[in-house]
This record gives C-alpha cells, sequence and structure tokens, in this order.
C-alpha cells in the first residue's frame, strides 16, 4: 500500500473512497437486483401451482426492486390478467413493451392482458410478437386462438403453414392447423396433420378422437372411399393411424367403404412399424387379409395377435382375437359396427 501511494495521504484517501464505493455497488448488485430476480422466481413457482394471488404479489414485490425489469412487469401483468383486473394488466404490459421494445415476450403478455377488452389490438400484438420472435411458439398459439375465436380460418391455417415452416416437428402446430383445415373444409388434408400429431405425441388422445370422427363421417357418404384413400396415400408413419385406416377400410359394414388391398398395405406397414408385437395392430392385418380374401393369411395373424394377447396378459386383446378368429375359420371377413 505505502509503495502503490508512495506515502501521498492524499491518493491513500482517494483510492479508499474507490474501494468503499466498489464495496457499496457489489453489495447492492448482490442484494437488490438477485431481490428482484427471486422475486419472479417465487411468483412464476406460485403461478404454476395456481395460487395466483400470492404470484402477483410476488410480481409486484419483483417489480419494485428493480422497475426497470420487464420481464417482471410482463408476469405482473399476466397475473393481474388472470385476475381480471384488465386495466392494470394493460399498464404494466405496455410499461414493458417499453422498456422492451424488441422483446417478443413483452409484446406477448401485451397481447394476453387486451385480448378481453380488444381482440384485434390482441392480434395485432400476438403478430407483432411472432416478427420479434418467430421460434415463439406460445405467439402462435394464442394468435390461433384468437382467430379461431374471431372465426378467420383461412388466417389460421396460413398461421398454421408459416408456424410449421419455422418448427416443423411441434405437435402444437400441426394440430392446430389440422383443425383450421378441418373448419375450412379441407379434411384430407386436416387428417394428415393429425397423423403427424398422432406419430410426434402418441399419447394425445384428441388427435385420434378427431381423426376418427373424419374418418367416419367420410365412411358414411356415398363417395367416401375417394378420400379415405387420398388418406391413406398420405398417411405418416404413425402406428395408430395406419391401425386406424386400416381397420376401417377392412371392417366397416358398407362395402362402399371397403377396400380390403388398402387396408393390408397399411396394417402391413403398422405391424412393421411396431415389430409385429402389438396384438391390435396384428387383428387389423387379420380383418385387412380376410377382406382381401386371404383367409390362410388372416388366421395366421389372428393367431398370433392371440398369442401376443395371451402371454402378456391382455384378456380384453385375448377376446377380440378370439372373436376374430372365430369369423374367419367361418371364412366370413370380420365386420363391426363404429361405435
Amino acid at each position: 500500500w505505502e509503495t502503490l501511494t508512495r506515502k501521498r495521504r492524499f491518493l491513500q484517501f482517494v483510492l479508499s473512497i474507490l474501494t468503499l464505493s466498489w464495496a457499496m455497488n457489489s453489495f447492492a448488485v448482490y442484494w437488490i437486483i438477485p431481490s428482484a430476480t427471486q422475486h419472479l422466481y417465487a411468483a412464476k413457482a406460485l403461478g404454476t401451482q395456481g395460487q395466483i394471488d400470492r404470484a402477483a404479489a410476488e410480481a409486484l414485490k419483483a417489480v419494485e426492486a428493480d422497475p426497470s425489469n420487464g420481464i417482471a412487469r410482463g408476469f405482473h401483468a399476466l397475473s393481474m390478467s388472470e385476475l381480471g383486473q384488465d386495466e392494470e394488466a394493460i399498464n404494466e404490459a405496455k410499461h414493458a413493451t417499453e422498456l422492451n421494445p424488441s422483446s417478443s415476450v413483452a409484446h406477448l403478455d401485451l397481447a394476453v392482458s387486451v385480448k378481453r377488452t380488444d381482440l384485434e389490438r390482441a392480434i395485432a400484438e400476438a403478430r407483432r410478437a411472432i416478427e420479434l420472435g418467430p421460434e415463439n411458439s406460445l405467439a402462435y398459439q394464442f394468435l390461433m386462438n384468437c382467430l379461431f375465436e374471431s372465426h378467420r380460418y383461412n388466417e389460421a391455417a396460413q398461421l398454421g403453414r408459416e408456424w410449421l415452416a419455422v418448427t416443423p416437428y411441434d405437435a402444437a402446430a400441426h394440430s392446430a392447423l389440422a383443425s383450421a383445415l378441418a373448419e375450412n373444409g379441407d379434411v384430407v388434408l386436416a387428417a394428415q396433420h393429425l397423423g403427424y400429431v398422432m406419430m410426434l405425441r402418441p399419447e394425445v388422445e384428441q388427435a385420434h378422437a378427431q381423426l376418427r370422427q373424419i374418418l367416419l363421417e367420410l365412411a358414411k357418404e356415398p363417395d367416401g372411399l375417394k378420400p379415405l384413400r387420398e388418406i391413406a396415400a398420405n398417411a405418416p408413419d404413425s402406428p395408430r393411424m395406419l391401425d386406424e385406416l386400416a381397420w376401417l377400410l377392412a371392417t366397416y359394414p358398407d362395402s362402399k367403404s371397403r377396400d380390403g388391398t388398402e387396408a393390408v398395405r397399411l396394417a402391413q406397414h403398422a405391424c412393421e412399424l411396431t415389430e409385429r408385437k402389438i396384438p391390435a395392430l396384428l387383428d387389423t392385418l387379420a380383418a385387412a387379409y380376410a377382406e382381401a380374401g386371404d383367409f390362410p393369411q388372416a388366421i395366421s395373424a389372428a393367431e398370433e395377435a392371440l398369442g401376443h394377447a395371451r402371454s402378456s396378459g391382455d384378456n380384453d386383446a385375448a377376446k377380440l382375437s378370439e372373436s376374430i378368429l372365430a369369423s374367419l375359420r367361418e371364412n366370413l371377413p370380420y365386420r363391426q359396427e363404429p361405435e
């Protein structure tokens, strides 16, 4: 210290002040800024637990701790909107966009906040959020919902295509586009996108239910086989979709909506994708072979399905296999009325 200052007391004093100032700034950075972060973290945790009142209180503390924190203001706005305090939510969200004008998240927060009072403004802000952050899936989802609410299905379909151009493997994007296409009457393409949902997210039962409804509605039409074949020709590698199509084409009571050859192709592919381990898919293959007139192959597939069902202890699957086998051994194709 003596060497550094060369025994000059004035310089010692200046350096002491600078050291003290640095220490105070370090203290402020450590305690004030993280405080806002901590409050915001708590607010988000409470929000996910459904404790919106407490989440809003924590978000407000985050804003008070750091008024320039646009993220904190945005979350506070969302909390206020959830509580129905639209005016306060909108003001807070506007402030967040002023602090971060190029933030996609901030504009989406504003879109959410104004939606109840001004749907067109919400749509405009959501579009701005997408412009600023093309990868912002939440912005696409929100805008899709707004367009559906205003029955603008053509715009929704176009938005869905743009969304998929950015994130082609997003199941939510395929699902939203499928809904828009179905509303526009393009059920063939809608079914294809539902198939992608089923391939990407096999556990999503809603997509399966929507696809089944489309297929059954087409099967009831006098010329429904043509669009069913179009759907089959472009079906993605979703075992459930392939199975649903094959089962309908093989077992539907009205012959105008059956196609054994196509059913066999679809069922074979579904079984290949699952290594012939799922009894239900093998049952479909058996029914398809029977519809195509190949009863030896049909019986073999049904027996294989029954073996898998019994070895896995699946009594329901075993009963279906036994029922199909009983029909096939009488040289009768299997038929089932849709539920």
